[in-house]
């Protein structure tokens, strides 16, 4: 063979090789894209979890078991329980859906199966309790429910088609967070509330979920959608749809004020919240809506804490128990003392957000953490300790720290989720302007 022939002739323009450089940065919006969704379902999964354990809660206080069944099916049922039981499951589905991938369908096979499994556990293990019930109709509204939320979700989703424009009930949202965490405190404070005076306290969590439905409003949806107004007016109704009218029990009065409340604070929150960001662009509007709310949530702990007000004596005493010796652990007290828990893991939520962008670990910012959580929980034992009927807890206590650190643990997910979305979105906006 010629010498010519033995290699082909070079070509006159240089074989483009790519560069690692140029790979990495293929690379880099699926990367980003990836981690963003990773950290949306490790966030969907906490917040998720907090809902089960919540769920779980409430429906097997106050937790009497024994080994063998205690009765079998049963098939009364009303309307009000039906309605209740799709209700509370809704933010199962609506939750699970928000941490899919964004665009994702409804995978409704999915959906059914966590709903079914969530009820169908809870019911089975209602079988060992003499003072619970299993019920299949229970299991067919609660994974109804669970459904429904997340179709509620894939249609709002729909709503929103540019890669740029906020999902109005996304947890990406600061403060967004607080709204999920509020809705079974609603639930327990009705569950708690032997007496029409104290469910009242419904009102006080009104205030603060309108409080933050109106800041993100204006810092997020009203930006972005000319029909942002009518948004938040559907979130507020969302919300109160699925927090106060189970909490209120079918009180029609306590849910048209809350719902009054919701609305009304959403629509001044976000006209405050307006001009703070004309004011002051770079100025962040967590803080200011945290300082408004944090009154309200303070008299809303006391409160709840030492209801009624008029039970206090002169002695002071404490236990290791969750109640005192001679007090019957019912189902009203159980509840109680769980909303007290649950209140806490607010008290975390809202300690870690003053830290705002705060960089450091988890770890490390524990102990101012724990700092402030310890002296709040400390000052209500210290006010149980003189009330007749309920006494200072150590156990209470411990479950208070618990609760703050999960709260606090919450936060940071979402911080680290909010962070991911903005470093994929600055990515997409340079290709944009690049094409």
């Amino acid at each position: 063979m010629p010498a010519h022939m033995r290699h082909p002739p070079s070509s006159p323009f240089p074989r483009l090789v790519p560069s690692e450089h140029a790979r990495r940065a293929a690379r880099e919006p699926f990367r980003l894209r990836r981690t963003a969704d990773f950290t949306a379902l490790r966030l969907g999964r906490a917040i998720l979890g907090y809902l089960v354990l919540m769920m779980g809660i409430i429906t097997l206080a106050p937790f009497r078991f024994q080994l063998t069944p205690a009765h079998g099916l049963t098939d009364i049922w009303n309307p009000t329980d039906l309605i209740m039981n799709v209700l509370m499951f809704m933010p199962f589905g609506f939750v699970y859906q928000l941490t899919r991938p964004r665009g994702a369908p409804l995978n409704w096979s999915r959906v059914v199966l966590l709903g079914g499994g969530i009820s169908a556990t809870i019911e089975v293990i209602q079988l060992f309790s003499p003072t619970r019930y299993t019920s299949l109709v229970d299991l067919l509204t609660n994974t109804a429910g669970a459904f429904l939320g997340a179709w509620f979700f894939t249609r709002v989703a729909g709503m929103v088609r540019d890669e740029e424009a906020v999902q109005s009930f996304a947890l990406e949202l600061p403060l967004m967070g607080l709204i999920y965490l509020l809705t079974p405190l609603c639930w327990l404070i009705g569950l708690g509330s032997e007496g029409e005076q104290r469910r009242w306290l419904i009102l006080l969590i009104a205030i603060m979920a309108g409080g933050i439905i109106g800041a993100v409003h204006a810092a997020y949806i009203a930006p972005r959608r000319t029909d942002g107004r009518a948004w938040m007016v559907g979130i507020a109704a969302g919300w109160v749809l699925v927090a106060i009218l189970p909490g209120a029990f079918g009180d029609r009065t306590l849910v048209l004020a809350g719902a009054t409340l919701t609305l009304g604070v959403a629509l001044l929150r976000s006209i405050a919240t307006a001009r703070l960001i004309a004011h002051d662009r770079a100025s962040r509007f967590e803080v200011p809506t945290l300082r408004m709310l944090l009154p309200v949530f303070s008299i809303y702990l006391a409160l709840s804490s030492l209801w009624p007000l008029n039970d206090v004596t002169t002695t002071w005493r404490w236990t290791l128990a969750l109640m005192p010796t001679g007090v019957a652990l019912s189902q009203p007290l159980v509840y109680r003392a769980l909303e007290h828990v649950a209140a806490f893991t607010l008290v975390g939520y809202i300690s870690a957000e003053f830290y705002g962008r705060d960089t450091r670990s988890f770890v490390r910012t524990l102990p101012r953490l724990l700092s402030w959580t310890t002296s709040v929980s400390l000052l209500l034992q210290i006010g149980r300790g003189f009330h007749e009927s309920m006494g200072a807890s150590g156990l209470l206590f411990v479950l208070t720290q618990l609760a703050a650190v999960y709260g606090a643990w919450l936060y940071v997910l979402q911080r680290t989720h909010v962070q991911a979305l903005v470093q994929r979105r600055r990515l997409i906006r340079r290709l944009r302007q690049g094409a």
